[in-house]
């Protein structure tokens, strides 16, 4: 069995040790105050959020988590509740993981009354388009 040449520190470089240098190289996000890497988000929530038109944490906080959500959901229709608790954990400065059962639930209270107004008003414009065409 061979064995390499020392380098000349007297070690040889592992793969591990460029891995971790290559990553050092990386350009990393900038972190300001209203920054999107400031917002705890990953970079497919991210994408989504902006498309949305929704770039910053104050534009989270003004919006508020469920109708940010919607925002995303018009632009992204697969995105799933997760992103829901992102947003809240990003407002709230807490991993989404960790939000408390009773703000899940209140979210999801909001968010299914404005599915239901939705099909509401959704009902009525049909209803109005009928007796339209039926005069």
């Amino acid at each position: 069995m061979k064995r390499r040449a020392p380098s000349p520190a007297g070690r040889t470089k592992s793969k591990r040790t460029t891995r971790v240098g290559d990553r050092a190289k990386r350009k990393e996000p900038k972190n300001d105050s209203g920054s999107e890497s400031s917002m705890g988000l990953g970079p497919f929530s991210l994408r989504v959020l902006h498309a949305a038109g929704i770039t910053t944490r104050s534009d989270l906080e003004i919006l508020g988590p469920v109708r940010a959500f919607i925002a995303a959901k018009r632009v992204e229709p697969t995105v799933s509740l997760n992103l829901l608790w992102g947003i809240a954990g990003a407002v709230t400065n807490t991993h989404w993981t960790k939000l408390p059962v009773e703000v899940r639930s209140s979210l999801l209270l909001e968010y299914d009354a404005y599915l239901d107004a939705e099909r509401a008003l959704s009902a009525l414009a049909d209803k109005s388009l009928e007796r339209k065409r039926g005069r």
